[in-house]
């Protein structure tokens, strides 16, 4: 952002947000990637097209590109998507450097018609404009830091190395339906609902890794929780002594990134009237079997004991919870069957029906799925038997364990999902630039 000094004289290029026209003047309001900037305009500034002539206030619409040259005055400004509320600029001159070629320029002031749904389906169906909106700029913008601080605090501080995975790929990871598939030259493949195989043959060779990138489910979900394509934040881990070791580096890197929310984005935090979770040093942990019996015995839902998962009503019960015993919108969930876990999911040497695995629960949603993994080759054979899988299927995969593996672990976090949950958002389709689920895929 230009300096704004009070006092100095600026040129700012941005777009026009708003227009007002008074008696003596009026307002321009500039859209920049933090805010809006107020300017001020008077009769003695000066008004310059494309072309070079001179033309009037009246003349300006919103959605056009323009430089204005002025100068930084002090002011008082309500708006919180105003990037500075303590200073304005007095406009000397306007230069049009472009213009929309419609006279119906949809106006971001004015998203906040109807009831909820169909406001969504309207800035999604129009989501390469309606995302100039100052409350969208600022969700994504958010999100942006969050990327940003969970590749920055894994690599400055803990030696993780960043690595990039293919897309394509001949099996499914977590196997089951829920993959999409695609012709490659004749042969079947599938889009990669994650970087699992990758991410682990990269902890032979770096021992820690993470990748940012998108994920594909075809889950045929059509709710305010799920996406088909999102962006998962991946991350693998070397010479672990259990997933405790794991869950430990995931507490340590979500203070990281809520320490650089608050700092970065103090501005986009306001404007989304958000506020960010509470997560203490340790995170309340229970095993799944004991979240049940908490759930049951606090009369706070429905008798869930003997179930494989959670209900959804259960999630939001036990972060309530342990938010209201605890102060924490965080709690992690460990010890679920092996039945309803990936195969590579380490089970438990002392109870082998469940597996040395986790959730991570923030605000009543799930937004991680983690835990130690299988690092041999002899176990991985003798679960795919045990479940139906064919080993040969795997070859590349096995291969790598035949070659010798550390015990490692780690975990996947939903970039749309952590951004939704920070920002207290209802509907994790807002958390994504170009949302994908069952009925969208435009724009």
């Amino acid at each position: 952002m230009e300096d704004f000094t009070i006092g100095s004289t600026v040129h700012v290029s941005g777009m026009i947000h708003n227009v007002r026209v008074t008696k003596w003047g009026g307002f321009i309001i500039l859209r920049k990637p933090r805010g809006l900037v107020q300017t001020v305009v008077s009769e003695q500034s000066s008004f310059v097209n494309e072309h070079g002539e001179v033309i009037s206030m009246a003349d300006l619409c919103r959605e056009m590109a323009v430089t204005i040259t002025g100068t930084v005055h002090e002011a008082n400004i309500k708006d919180p998507a105003a990037c500075f509320n303590d200073r304005e600029l007095a406009v000397e001159k306007v230069e049009v450097l472009s213009r929309p070629s419609t006279t119906e320029v949809i106006d971001m002031n004015a998203l906040k018609f109807g009831d909820e749904e169909t406001l969504l389906r309207y800035k999604f169906d129009n989501r390469q404009v309606t995302l100039r909106n100052p409350r969208d700029m600022a969700i994504l913008k958010v999100q942006s830091t969050i990327a940003k601080a969970f590749a920055d605090y894994l690599s400055e501080h803990e030696d993780f190395t960043q690595i990039f995975t293919p897309k394509i790929v001949s099996e499914g990871a977590e196997g089951g339906a829920n993959v999409f598939k695609m012709d490659y030259f004749g042969k079947q493949v599938y889009l990669a609902q994650s970087p699992q195989f990758y991410k682990q043959i990269g902890v032979g060779v770096y021992e820690r890794v993470f990748e940012i990138a998108p994920a594909y489910r075809a889950e045929k979900h059509a709710t305010s929780r799920h996406l088909n394509e999102y962006i998962s934040l991946d991350v693998e881990m070397g010479f672990i002594h259990g997933q405790e070791d794991v869950m430990a580096l995931e507490t340590r890197l979500l203070h990281a990134i809520i320490d650089r929310v608050c700092t970065s984005c103090a501005h986009e935090l306001a404007l989304l009237n958000a506020t960010m979770p509470a997560l203490p040093e340790s995170v309340p942990t229970w095993r799944l079997s004991e979240v049940h019996e908490i759930l049951f015995n606090e009369h706070l839902t429905e008798d869930h004991r003997g179930e494989d998962d959670l209900a959804p009503e259960e999630e939001r019960a036990i972060c309530k919870y342990a938010l209201d015993k605890f102060g924490s919108d965080f709690v992690f969930v460990t010890h679920f069957p092996s039945q309803h876990r990936a195969f590579y999911a380490m089970d438990d040497p002392a109870d082998p029906s469940l597996t040395l695995s986790f959730d991570l629960l923030m605000r009543g949603l799930e937004i991680t799925s983690g835990g130690q993994r299988i690092h041999s080759e002899e176990m991985y054979r003798e679960k795919m038997i045990r479940r139906g899988m064919n080993p040969d299927n795997f070859r590349f995969y096995l291969d790598t364990f035949k070659n010798g593996m550390p015990p490692h672990g780690g975990f996947a976090i939903g970039l749309e999902r952590i951004t939704a949950c920070f920002l207290n958002i209802a509907n994790v389709k807002e958390a994504s630039m170009f949302p994908r689920d069952i009925n969208r895929v435009a724009p």
